[in-house]
């Protein structure tokens, strides 16, 4: 298909697609699907940190590692199941310009499957597990994601951490937009994302076992289940634009949250050396309340409000510091 940019004008764009066809007659055309982006950043578009312009970006866990575990799903499963429900193993283009492969994908799916779809389980940033809990973002678009994660639990052994909070996070969004119940398996966030750095040797091979494990896992079992999802998500139409804008300059603190944090504000999981927040005297485990004086209840809310400002703007930042109140004031940088 051809999307237009705006500083590249019409380029073709492919997603890749894979089936397995279900057997049964009532359920093979309604699919599930397992779902990861193929696309990065090259040489730093379409997003880019200020002094990496020009340098390759390899992208190893965002998000070779979710193409990986997609592969090695499709080779095993077409070999050992024959699935009710029809098994779409889609690779999506476009997603770090706005999601453009997973919407047109999601847009025309009905043309090839008149059924509903089950669900999206979608792969992105897999790659550095080790010892941690494998987050499964937006696990509030479906009440039984719960009772599925709690089972697998149970039968890998690998734990996971569900992350109930909206966040407009990878391709997942796409389903989601359209009442389509998704979650995306996630390993993590570290400093290296959309950076040069994101090699192929901070990788956790054993880690990717782990989350293609539960993959199989829930893939196998929605792929079997007779009954749709009940959809508690928040079904609304796209109305950013398809394509990311490219000449806003992006605020940044430099600090990276703990997506797990299940209480009121943003916590920090970390800070990166060098950076305004460190600079500015914020701390791992500070949780931020308020953004000069706006209240900042989640990441969502708080990734709203940095958008508000440019680098270079200084804000003062509302902090809990083992349960004292602080103010920080952090001259902001570019990301």
């Amino acid at each position: 298909f051809a999307h237009t940019f705006s500083d590249k004008g019409e380029l073709q764009m492919k997603n890749v697609v894979a089936v397995i066809p279900g057997t049964d007659e009532k359920l093979k055309d309604s699919p599930v699907v397992v779902s990861a982006h193929y696309d990065h950043l090259g040489l730093g578009w379409p997003d880019v940190r200020k002094g990496n312009e020009g340098k390759i970006h390899h992208g190893a866990d965002d998000n070779a590692s979710g193409v990986s575990v997609l592969l090695e799903l499709a080779k095993t499963l077409a070999k050992t199941v024959k699935p009710k429900r029809t098994i779409i193993f889609v690779a999506f283009t476009g997603e770090e310009a706005g999601l453009i492969g997973s919407r047109y994908f999601v847009d025309h799916l009905k043309e090839y499957y008149q059924g509903d779809v089950i669900a999206d389980i979608n792969l992105d940033t897999d790659g550095r597990l080790f010892d941690n809990k494998l987050m499964v973002i937006n696990s509030s678009s479906a009440k039984e994601w719960k009772f599925v994660f709690m089972g697998t639990d149970y039968t890998t052994g690998v734990k996971t951490d569900l992350i109930t909070q909206d966040l407009d996070a990878s391709d997942q969004v796409a389903f989601i937009e359209k009442g389509i119940p998704a979650v995306q398996l996630f390993s993590g966030p570290n400093e290296d994302y959309h950076r040069p750095s994101d090699t192929y040797d901070k990788i956790d091979g054993k880690g990717l076992v782990k989350v293609a494990t539960v993959a199989k896992e829930v893939l196998v079992y929605l792929a079997d289940r007779d009954t749709p999802f009940e959809y508690t998500g928040k079904a609304t139409p796209a109305t950013q634009s398809m394509e990311k804008p490219k000449t806003i300059r992006k605020a940044s603190t430099g600090s990276i949250p703990d997506f797990s944090y299940k209480g009121e504000g943003v916590k920090i999981s970390s800070v990166i050396e060098g950076s305004p927040g460190e600079k500015a005297g914020l701390l791992k485990d500070d949780i931020i309340t308020a953004l000069n004086g706006e209240k900042v209840s989640n990441l969502m809310e708080y990734s709203n409000a940095l958008k508000k400002y440019q680098p270079g703007d200084v804000v003062e930042m509302d902090v809990l510091r083992n349960g004292q109140e602080e103010v920080i004031s952090i001259t902001l940088g570019e990301r």
